[in-house]
């Protein structure tokens, strides 16, 4: 594990996201810290751009809507539309335009989908990681390992030895960034940065790559897909990379009514 990675692991995100606003959280905290803080004179924050991106809220519905550990939070700025259960959440078509929009297009939202598996998703998370392109990835939280593995699980995989998937903490539809990937002998695991500081180490766990393509492909009857944030200079790179590992292009349902 090389010293960035180590940086990485040993940091923590801090802030928390508000029930069901994971999709807008993630896009505000990649427009700010792409030099983006305002749009229409209006700070640039998750409620903006779920209010922008039509968010839909949960009705009442028994059970959580946060993972053990992180607290409930509800102190919306924006009064946002609310939907059954199933039907609420961000649509990641309009939060790729939310993005476009907020930068007034000097940020682009290459969606891509398709028939996900491990070697994929590390050819992807590397080469998007070399590049400088932000991965905002869709998935399906119950298709994870859970985000507390012991250290010998975690450097058998990387070892290429069988391991005991340890069980998800939670399953749910939901958005979180995969920042890197990190190699083994034999084997990789990805970085994904949480919006829960209470899962993994301050909000990042490892995965392995095969773990990150069921999470994308759900088996839930919904779609999953990656949002790859790239610059206007950037974006052929991104299209080429997606066709040379055999993605497509375009947007996926993710179930949520927009």
């Amino acid at each position: 594990m090389g010293t960035s990675a180590l940086t990485v692991l040993g940091g923590s995100s801090g802030e928390q996201q508000k029930d069901n606003l994971c999709g807008p959280f993630w896009a505000a905290r990649v427009l700010n810290e792409s030099g983006f803080s305002t749009w229409d004179g209006r700070p640039i924050d998750a409620d903006l751009i779920a209010l922008r991106a039509r968010t839909v809220l949960p009705e009442p519905h028994p059970g959580s809507d946060v993972p053990t550990g992180a607290v409930s939070l509800t102190n919306y700025q924006y009064e946002l539309p609310t939907a059954p259960v199933e039907q609420s959440g961000t649509s990641a078509q309009r939060l790729a335009q939310a993005i476009e929009a907020a930068s007034s297009g000097e940020l682009r939202s290459v969606s891509l989908r398709g028939e996900w598996n491990d070697e994929r998703v590390e050819r992807l998370v590397e080469e998007a990681n070399e590049m400088g392109v932000r991965l905002i990835a869709n998935v399906r939280t119950g298709r994870f390992w859970g985000s507390r593995p012991s250290i010998d699980v975690l450097l058998s995989e990387l070892d290429g030895q069988p391991v005991q998937a340890p069980g998800a903490d939670w399953d749910v539809g939901h958005f979180v960034e995969l920042e890197m990937l990190i190699r083994g002998p034999k084997g990789s695991l990805v970085v994904v940065h949480d919006s829960y500081p209470s899962l993994g180490w301050g909000g990042r766990h490892l995965q392995p790559p095969r773990a990150v393509a069921e999470a994308l492909l759900r088996g839930d009857g919904r779609e999953g897909g990656v949002l790859a944030i790239a610059t206007k200079a950037q974006e052929e790179s991104v299209k080429a990379l997606a066709a040379g590992i055999g993605l497509e292009i375009g947007a996926w349902d993710n179930g949520t009514r927009s």
